[in-house]
């Protein structure tokens, strides 16, 4: 059995292994998953790309280093013991990592020798943690993807695709990286030279609330401009039910929230009537049910939903929303597909993708 994995030596939350996901599986009936926050993911990636770059270090396939798959961890509480060398980075919410009890910092790229310990507590802030390393991780040595992805799936873990579940004892492999370790360039036990941290998480991520923007539906148009503006003035809660298929709201009780304190509907029976059949759903759909409780799809959503959709919200913008804790506050405003589309193809340009 190979050495080169890290192994989980102890755990009390959720761990996943995490790519972009099965992007073109939804027609099959799969949840396209993926990593849930793509800034952070993708940031981790490239941070791995970078330090080695800036330490003259010449690798095979650099630019693949952004869809490698890396460990999603809910709510930190993971230890890891290195079976051997490697070059990972740590990014998402700060979960205060530790090095053989040495605080170490995020957003930051670092070298693990063999028989190193990796701690990570419950973050202050903050949902998800990634931790990437060079060449990526897989569950089993030698797995191949299954439909185009590593990534797990809670709710589809026991058709036995994309390997069990990480608990304590779990081995995380990854590619062997003795050529890379040699190489004079790199620093035993430090972090990669000209390797900084980044001030883009103070930039990204929304600092209180978050406003999501949403390009609106046919149904949304066919709405009243009273209708509109009191979904859109209306302020939620995260629910404490939220996860990676999907965030569900509440109203918060406030002068904000017109419509619900006049006890009126947002959307009226006839175009509620409107919306009886089963769709195809994608990524950041807002479902709006009977009780007027919107629902936004994440990662892990449905192929198929039944509730009338107001919109769908910009994926940077759910990048933002799945680092959110329940309690926390979010509204929304509307956008173009124009806008939104050309945001995200220069947020995706920034990871040369």
């Amino acid at each position: 059995m190979s050495q080169n994995h890290l192994e989980v030596i102890s755990i009390n939350g959720q761990a996943s292994i995490q790519d972009l996901g099965r992007l073109n599986a939804q027609h099959l009936g799969f949840s396209a998953s993926g990593a849930a926050d793509e800034f952070a993911f993708l940031s981790a990636n490239k941070i791995i790309a970078e330090a080695l770059s800036a330490n003259g270090i010449k690798v095979k396939n650099e630019n693949k280093q952004s869809h490698c798959a890396a460990i999603e961890i809910t709510l930190g509480q993971i230890s890891f013991e290195a079976k051997a060398a490697c070059i990972l980075a740590i990014t998402g919410a700060d979960c205060q990592a530790k090095i053989n009890n040495v605080r170490i910092t995020h957003w930051q790229c670092y070298l693990l020798q063999a028989g190193d310990i990796l701690d990570l507590a419950m973050p202050k802030t903050g949902l998800y943690t990634y931790i990437a390393v060079f060449g990526g991780f897989t569950c089993q040595e030698a797995q191949q993807p299954w439909l185009g992805s590593f990534s797990q799936t809670i709710n589809e873990m026991a058709l036995g695709f994309t390997a069990k579940k990480l608990t304590m004892n779990s081995k995380l492999y990854f590619p062997a990286q003795s050529k890379l370790l040699t190489q004079p360039e790199v620093k035993t036990n430090k972090a990669l030279a000209a390797n900084k941290p980044t001030k883009a998480p103070t930039q990204f991520y929304a600092q209180k609330n978050l406003t999501l923007r949403i390009m609106p539906s046919k149904l949304f148009s066919q709405m009243s401009h009273k209708q509109q503006q009191q979904f859109l003035n209306t302020e939620y809660h995260i629910s404490p039910d939220s996860n990676r298929m999907g965030y569900r709201l509440s109203v918060v009780h406030s002068q904000t929230s017109p419509a619900k304190l006049a006890n009126e509907k947002i959307l009226s029976e006839p175009l509620r009537n409107r919306c009886l059949l089963s769709m195809p759903v994608t990524f950041g759909m807002v479902q709006f049910p009977d009780n007027e409780q919107p629902i936004i799809l994440m990662k892990e959503r449905q192929t198929m939903g039944g509730y009338p959709v107001l919109g769908t919200v910009m994926q940077t913008d759910l990048f933002r929303l799945s680092q959110m804790r329940p309690g926390e506050k979010v509204s929304f405003t509307v956008i173009s597909n124009q806008q939104a589309q050309q945001q995200l193809k220069a947020f995706y340009q920034k990871f040369c993708l």
